[in-house]
């Protein structure tokens, strides 16, 4: 386990907007990004992070379950809480939106708007943007075709507060226009400068397996994408499941 001498240096600010479950999460990703952590590694036990930073019980379950989820840590019955083999990352797909990415390419792609509503984030969603509790984002989701045939469905999450009266209306079926990316610049001058993403495999469930002609169970690719704009803001969140073969090329 790693010396308790590397969250020293660390202090809560419980005067901030930003959740203390939070700032914990945040505490140990940079820990884990760093290097500090190797895969395999224990973290501290949740009574010793407990003490550490003086909040309770379910605010340090809050931020591991957080960090859980995101990738970078896993429960493990015999040695605890334990840093994860990393995940496929980012290097598939270009900064610039999988609309400009399957365009360039040749492909004929349409999207079809399932789902637009505007929705309070829970409190997962609200630290995914460091939002204070109670903000309010769209919601929608897309199913995402290539020569009519469905390839992907997407689960978007933007925040009002940045994207005042976004509506389903300003998005076209084909073309750039369908784009989310190409929708934010012309509307509201926001441009995507840097992205996260983490890929994994999933199983379908029996309404996203409709949706995409396949079968219930069936295997794809899981990408979490979060985005940020020119000044490093995190403005749009984005889960897609995807059937489509992808390729890199290689040195």
């Amino acid at each position: 386990m790693k010396n308790d001498d590397l969250y020293s240096a660390y202090q809560l600010n419980k005067y901030t907007p930003l959740p203390l479950y939070y700032q914990i999460a945040s505490i140990i990703r940079e820990q884990i990004l760093s290097g500090k952590f190797a895969p395999g590694d224990q973290i501290l036990t949740e009574e010793k992070l407990q003490k550490m930073f003086g909040v309770s019980r379910a605010t340090v379950r809050r931020a591991i379950s957080d960090l859980v989820y995101d990738g970078l840590l896993e429960r493990n019955h015999s040695r605890g809480t334990i840093v994860t083999q990393p995940k496929l990352e980012e290097n598939l797909f270009t900064v610039g939106s999988f609309t400009s990415t399957m365009l360039q390419s040749g492909k004929n792609l349409s999207t079809r708007i399932l789902e637009f509503n505007r929705i309070f984030g829970d409190a997962s969603l609200n630290s995914k943007f460091a939002l204070e509790t109670g903000s309010s984002f769209y919601y929608f989701r897309r199913l995402r075709l290539i020569d009519g045939s469905p390839v992907c469905i997407e689960d978007c999450y933007a925040p009002v507060k940045y994207f005042e009266n976004l509506s389903s209306g300003m998005f076209k079926d084909t073309g750039m226009e369908q784009s989310t990316y190409n929708l934010l610049q012309k509307q509201y001058g926001i441009t995507i400068k840097s992205i996260r993403d983490i890929m994994g495999a999933v199983a379908l469930n029996a309404e996203d397996a409709r949706l995409l002609s396949s079968h219930n169970g069936a295997p794809v690719l899981l990408r979490q994408r979060m985005s940020y704009d020119q000044v490093n803001r995190p403005v749009l969140y984005t889960t897609g499941r995807y059937i489509i073969k992808l390729t890199m090329n290689l040195p």
